[in-house]
């Protein structure tokens, strides 16, 4: 680039700044001018209370953020691809990059999964005190209903005989920002 050219840009950056920050004051202007009308007002919005139990709240937090993981995680599957799953809003860490290993993996293979797996999931541990704040959730998970298959055909493939359908899962959660996400996940060689 120019420095003709660089400075024409800096000439352009600049009146567009002007010109943002004049329209800026004149809308400012225009809402507190003393026009003398009386202009009907909103009535203020109900406060939410605090929940009398800060344990219970995150709980209930901790988990939704988990089941919403398992259900980003089967549309992945499900798409063989992240984006727009909402995969990255509940998960962060080893939990995500997991996801996203398996993904790849399954479009290499050329297969899908359909079908969702069930979860019972119990928030076992919240701790508040902590930045970030953490929780652990164990969970029996039951994927007997989620299929793997050809990912042209939809043919399901088939797999070993002896494997577990239902099985523990063990999950780690924690705050990022103050956003509740899954950040591991292991799976247990039990029933459940």
């Amino acid at each position: 680039m120019s420095i003709s050219n660089a400075s024409g840009t800096n000439r352009w950056l600049r009146r567009a700044v002007v010109a943002a920050t004049a329209l800026s004051v004149a809308v400012t202007a225009a809402g507190c001018s003393g026009s003398g009308e009386k202009k009907e007002t909103a009535s203020p919005s109900p406060t939410v209370s605090k929940s009398a139990d800060p344990q219970a709240e995150a709980k209930a937090a901790v988990e939704q953020t988990y089941r919403s993981y398992w259900d980003a995680q089967a549309k992945a599957f499900e798409k063989v691809d992240v984006r727009d799953t909402g995969l990255e809003k509940y998960s962060f860490d080893q939990a995500y990059s997991k996801v996203l290993a398996d993904v790849a993996n399954m479009k290499i293979k050329g297969s899908a999964m359909r079908g969702a797996p069930q979860i019972k999931p119990e928030v076992t541990a919240v701790s508040l005190e902590e930045s970030p704040k953490k929780a652990s959730i164990t969970d029996c998970v039951d994927v007997s209903k989620w299929t793997l298959v050809d990912a042209k055909t939809g043919k399901e493939l088939e797999l070993p005989k002896n494997r577990l359908t239902r099985f523990v899962v063990s999950a780690s959660a924690r705050t990022v920002g103050d956003e509740w996400k899954i950040v591991e996940l292991t799976r247990q060689d039990r029933t459940c």
